[in-house]
């Protein structure tokens, strides 16, 4: 129970970012409510590699990427596939995504994204500490191959980027490769490895637990889907379930990943938020696995070994938002495995696909509402929401409470779109 003094939170969306936002406030006093379509971590936690990146300061638009498209997107095994007919609805978002390729601006975002993802191990461990979660992280490393000498390492400005946000980088060879990790197939003729990066073992485990807390610490959890938001004298007053129910709000945090963009707009604002498509396949006997986390550079996917077997996840699909999955994507997967790791069994596999809430300069928007004075907005992690959950939850706890965050904000605002 809480007195009649207690501010009251609603948040939309029960993924990580949801579910951090919510342990953080209620450390801070709050009440909270998590409303989601579907249960805790069901959504992208559900699917994605689980890598965990405090070393990720390398955007996906920088000089010379734009160079890389059209040869992904005429090669059908490439890491990137349009829709036929999306691509017009598609291009305000890629034009952005160009506008964020310079090197200045690339730059910026790189240092916007150390100060989102430098702490992330800590604010975990402040989450986790006790519960069963704990064990779940690992900071075992991340490695890097390519099949190209000069592969893994990246352009020149994705080493000055990490020199410059102090990431730690050890380079690798053909023989440095195959000792580190066997299972993988010879060839690979350059590495990398991020010796501060790690991994979730199980990430829909995590976030079913850590919402579990919140829920023991009193946290309301709703499933169902909102179908309105209700502005009245400047402030965001009631929303509307889908079914007719409607409750009252105190405050609102928009948490919702690529289902964001729809809420926002029921407040007034456009957002461009695409639904930058994942699949992963997941095979529960195969026979080999990596000793850690290992990121293919050439064909853009990663293979983490989980609890329940190993993952390769990757690939980028721009279809919409309510598309039909093409599972010839997650089949490519299964392929490249077998290339990957000899010897790899692929009779015993599951299959999934998820929206990442991807926006064209790859940072998220953690920002307050423009002109509704108790909405809060924290969404649009692209593929870095396991790494930035916790400290995303933590900035907007600190924001709601009118606290200092410790990060660069104006890098993070809604406004940065309006051109």
């Amino acid at each position: 129970m809480t007195n009649s003094t207690t501010q009251h939170v609603t948040i939309i969306g029960a993924g990580i970012v949801g579910v951090c936002s919510a342990l953080w406030l209620q450390r801070d006093g709050w009440a909270v409510t998590l409303i989601d379509t579907q249960p805790p971590g069901n959504g992208a936690s559900f699917g994605n590699a689980g890598n965990i990146s405090p070393g990720g300061v390398v955007p996906y638009s920088i000089p010379g990427s734009l160079r890389q498209v059209p040869k992904w997107l005429f090669d059908p095994t490439g890491p990137l596939s349009i829709r036929p007919g999306y691509l017009p609805r598609l291009l305000p978002w890629l034009f952005g995504w160009v506008r964020a390729s310079g090197k200045e601006e690339a730059l910026r975002i790189s240092s916007a994204m150390h100060a989102l993802h430098a702490d992330s191990f800590g604010a975990y461990a402040e989450l986790t500490r006790g519960t069963e979660a704990d064990a779940l992280l690992e900071r075992i490393g991340q490695l890097y191959v390519s099949e190209k000498a000069d592969g893994a390492n990246g352009s020149a400005l994705a080493q000055e980027m990490r020199a410059k946000a102090g990431v730690r980088v050890e380079l690798l060879g053909e023989d440095e490769i195959r000792q580190m990790e066997p299972a993988l197939a010879p060839g690979f003729r350059s590495g990398i490895l991020l010796p501060d990066n790690g991994r979730c073992r199980n990430p829909h485990r995590l976030v079913s637990i850590l919402a579990e807390e919140a829920v023991r610490a009193g946290a309301e959890l709703i499933q169902g889907e909102v179908k309105a938001l209700r502005i009245e004298s400047g402030r965001v007053a009631r929303l509307v379930l889908v079914g007719g129910a409607e409750r009252t709000l105190d405050h609102l945090l928009i948490a919702a990943g690529a289902a964001s963009g729809k809420l926002v707009r029921e407040l007034g604002r456009h957002v461009p938020i695409e639904a930058e498509r994942g699949y992963h396949v997941t095979l529960t006997d195969p026979g080999v696995a990596p000793r850690r986390p290992v990121t293919h550079r050439d064909w853009g996917f990663a293979a983490q070994p989980m609890e329940m077997g190993l993952r390769l996840a990757g690939t980028v699909e721009f279809a919409g938002l309510g598309a039909e999955p093409n599972w010839k994507r997650a089949d490519l997967l299964l392929a490249q495995a077998k290339r990957m790791f000899p010897g790899v069994r692929t009779d015993q596999v599951s299959r999934w696909c998820g929206n990442r809430p991807s926006l064209p300069d790859g940072l998220p928007i953690l920002d307050r509402m423009p002109g509704v004075g108790n909405a809060y907005l924290a969404f649009g992690n692209s593929h870095f929401g396991m790494t930035a959950g916790p400290v995303m939850g933590r900035a907007a706890a600190a924001l709601m409470g009118r606290r200092e965050t410790g990060m660069p904000m104006n890098d993070f605002r809604i406004d940065r779109f309006r051109h």
